[in-house]
């Protein structure tokens, strides 16, 4: 059972994750504003201005994209009994599948039925059978059943002649030549156990010393993904801080900048956005590479430092950098290669089996 639910949420993760990419990364070029233009509204009546609400709003389905891919990757950790990852898969899909639910994603009856029935497996992890299962993992004692079925037709216990002491029956010998009864019977007490002779402490000699155990070292696999995910979250909380300080001195000299630039020139037509909105686009992006370039960091010292404590986490930031990365295909291209290659590595025989040790 827990299987079964864990699959159907890792499958609706997926789909939600899919759906929300797909409308980021297709807002411009099929004027995906025109489908949400109340919930633009919305937001414009609550201060923003047009470019600030698509900009807001493209930033939330990202987040919900962002939920839902770290939903499929908690399921799988839930199905082996993970009890912490049980709780990380109520809060992201909760989260993911109530925004669905409401037309975060696209207001179709499809979508919405897709968010409820998230929703409805996220509580019956928590209910029933799965959620007995848990309370036993965590060391509480499973509910005796309050009725139990007695069969009217079964036979009495039978007790064995070795279940306790031998009886002892004396005989008294009569001089009439008759027999007389015999006497009550005596139990013999059991044989007290053998007690282990008592320990005796030795003293060390002098000037030994007790050798200590040795660091393990990181298998192969885990060192490449530990160092990958090292290296590339430091680049881009580098990248991201340095972009945010710039934009923030820049300010209105913004566009001044853009217009000597070429390059810059170029990729304002392609993205088919003003100045003021790429202004906000970088900001937006800049501030999501930010906080999950730092998660990373600590993910990957996590595994350095505590060992085998971090390995969901890992492996959750591997799969979060691929899709962020892919909504900012193709500079982001070369982070996807990276952390879809430390995902399978985190999944390799050898990774699991350190993680696993106690």
């Amino acid at each position: 059972m827990l299987t079964g639910a864990c699959l159907y949420l890792g499958t609706l993760s997926v789909i939600m994750a899919i759906r929300a990419v797909a409308l980021v990364s297709s807002w411009n070029a099929e004027n995906r504003a025109a489908d949400f233009a109340s919930t633009l509204e919305v937001l414009r009546d609550a201060g923003l201005g047009a470019s600030g609400a698509e900009t807001f709003y493209k930033a939330f389905v990202t987040g919900v994209a962002v939920l839902a891919a770290c939903g499929a990757v908690f399921a799988l950790y839930t199905a082996r009994g993970h009890r912490p990852s049980r709780v990380g898969l109520t809060i992201v899909v909760g989260v993911a599948g109530t925004a669905t639910f409401l037309g975060v994603v696209g207001g179709t009856f499809l979508f919405a039925m897709i968010g409820a029935l998230a929703v409805a497996f996220t509580v019956r992890l928590w209910t029933g059978e799965i959620g007995t299962y848990f309370r036993t993992l965590a060391g509480h004692v499973p509910p005796v059943p309050q009725h139990s079925s007695v069969d009217p037709f079964a036979l009495p216990p039978q007790f064995s002649s070795d279940s306790g002491p031998a009886e002892n029956v004396e005989y008294e010998p009569s001089t009439s030549g008759q027999s007389r009864a015999p006497s009550a019977p005596t139990y013999a007490p059991p044989a007290a156990a053998p007690q282990p002779p008592s320990a005796q402490a030795y003293a060390p000699p002098p000037g030994y010393h007790q050798p200590q155990p040795g660091r393990e070292p990181l298998p192969r696999s885990v060192s490449i993904a530990v160092w990958t995910t090292l290296i590339g979250s430091a680049i881009v909380a580098a990248g991201a801080a340095f972009g945010l300080l710039g934009l923030l001195l820049v300010g209105d000299d913004y566009e001044t900048m853009l217009r000597d630039s070429p390059v810059s020139e170029s990729m304002l037509d392609q993205s088919g956005m003003d100045y003021d909105q790429l202004y906000r686009m970088s900001l937006t992006l800049l501030g999501l590479c930010l906080p999950l370039a730092v998660a990373g960091l600590a993910a990957a010292t996590l595994v350095l430092v505590k060992k085998r404590k971090g390995d969901v986490f890992l492996f959750v930031m591997a799969v979060v950098t691929v899709v962020t990365s892919l909504l900012m295909f193709p500079i982001g291209l070369p982070w996807t290669a990276a952390a879809l290659t430390c995902a399978v590595l985190l999944r390799k025989r050898e990774s699991r089996a350190w993680f696993a040790k106690s």
